[in-house]
């Protein structure tokens, strides 16, 4: 194993000999202490806003060597991005929106089991958070009123269950995922 010194040493002269060098990969004991160089920010920020975007593009848009792209894009993929589908609900006539559920005597896990149990076809996910006590943060779909209200009374009785409140997300006023994406992209290149 290489030490610290000799690694910062080596990849300071890597960088002297090749000051164009967009990007730097240390080895280190600590893969999640990444160093990643512009060209790495703006293959993120492009994957970010768009999963998928090919390696061309990319390579064009930033005027950087296809091959340079494809390993470079390869090794942020295997490190730090992960890509997946979504089903837009929507489009299948859902809605959205999110239960607020108070358990009692931060009694939580055990509620989270039981929606779980209870509501597979309907829960997306489950956040625990904590607002000086505990709260859990329901995502759910559904097709008609009366099927979330069913759902909000079965879950309000269900033991240990304090109180629950629903909102529904009727319309995303400002996407701001390619801001959140410059932001992200350029925050890991340290």
């Amino acid at each position: 194993m290489m030490n610290c010194a000799s690694v910062l040493v080596r990849a300071f002269k890597l960088k002297k000999k090749h000051p164009k060098t967009k990007y730097i990969h240390m080895p280190s004991e600590n893969p999640s202490k990444l160093v990643l160089g512009s060209l790495d920010a703006k293959i993120v920020e492009d994957l970010l806003n768009d999963a998928f975007v090919s390696s061309t593009d990319i390579s064009k848009k930033h005027k950087a060597p296809l091959s340079t792209v494809q390993r470079r894009r390869r090794y942020l993929e295997n490190t730090i991005l992960t890509r997946r589908y979504e089903i837009d609900l929507r489009k299948q006539g859902f809605r959205i929106g999110e239960m607020t559920v108070y358990p009692e005597n931060g009694s939580g896990k055990e509620i989270v089991s039981k929606i779980f149990s209870k509501y597979p076809n309907h829960v997306l996910s489950i956040a625990i958070k904590i607002d000086g006590s505990v709260i859990l943060a329901v995502m759910v779909y559904f097709k008609t009123t009366a099927e979330i209200h069913d759902m909000m009374s079965d879950i309000d009785s269900m033991a240990g269950v304090e109180n629950v409140k629903f909102s529904e997300t009727v319309d995303i006023i400002r996407d701001n995922k390619s801001q959140i994406a410059r932001t992200v992209a350029h925050a890991i290149t340290g």
